[in-house]
């Protein structure tokens, strides 16, 4: 369920709030505050690229694990969907890039903890995005990138090859994550991201 707000394009999950106030428990305030910063740089260069390339935003859903841009894939060359799908990761990746290099420089050394933390969070957000999920912007990244270099007669085929990289990369990150879940007694947010990503794997 959503709540809508017209005027401004936007729809909230009405589940999105309580995850956010557990995140906020869970991190603290300014863990939480930078995590939440770093995502909204990273649909910010979603929203760059979909300026450049003058494809209209029809809203914005806030959902539990993040923000989702939604526009018009009709009115979206192939080549323009390979580079908004792989925008948010891209800023992601130049801000720890630039954080890290100031932190390698010796500047800022009062906020040094706060920094490793943002640019830590700024990597884990491009590496998660990137992954070849058919939900994700790897998966949207893969798939334009297939359907640029297959004739159009194959699309079907590149569909295909999408869902089984897909399945496969979650199954993998199934295997992995729960075998990090048993190191640490399991913890309860990892068995829920193990949880989803089971099904992922089995859709």
């Amino acid at each position: 369920m959503y709540a809508v707000f017209p005027r401004f394009r936007l729809r909230v999950n009405l589940l999105a709030l309580p995850a956010y106030a557990l995140m906020l428990w869970l991190e603290g305030g300014l863990p939480a505050a930078l995590l939440l910063l770093a995502a909204l740089l990273h649909e910010l260069g979603h929203f760059a690229a979909l300026r450049v390339y003058r494809i209209p935003v029809r809203r914005v859903d806030l959902e539990p694990m993040g923000a989702r841009i939604v526009y018009d894939d009709a009115l979206c060359p192939l080549r323009a969907s390979a580079w908004i799908a792989a925008a948010g990761a891209l800023v992601n990746l130049l801000v720890c890039s630039c954080v890290s290099l100031f932190l390698a420089l010796g500047l800022f050394r009062v906020f040094q903890l706060p920094l490793l933390f943002f640019a830590l969070a700024n990597g884990f957000l491009a590496l998660l995005n990137l992954l070849p999920w058919e939900t994700l912007d790897g998966g949207k990244l893969l798939l334009s990138v297939l359907l640029l270099r297959l004739p159009p007669e194959r699309s079907g085929d590149a569909e295909r090859v999408c869902r089984t990289v897909s399945r496969l990369a979650a199954f993998l990150l199934f295997a992995l994550l729960l075998a990090l879940s048993a190191l640490a007694s399991f913890p309860l947010w990892t068995l829920l991201l193990s949880a989803v990503l089971l099904a992922q794997a089995v859709r």
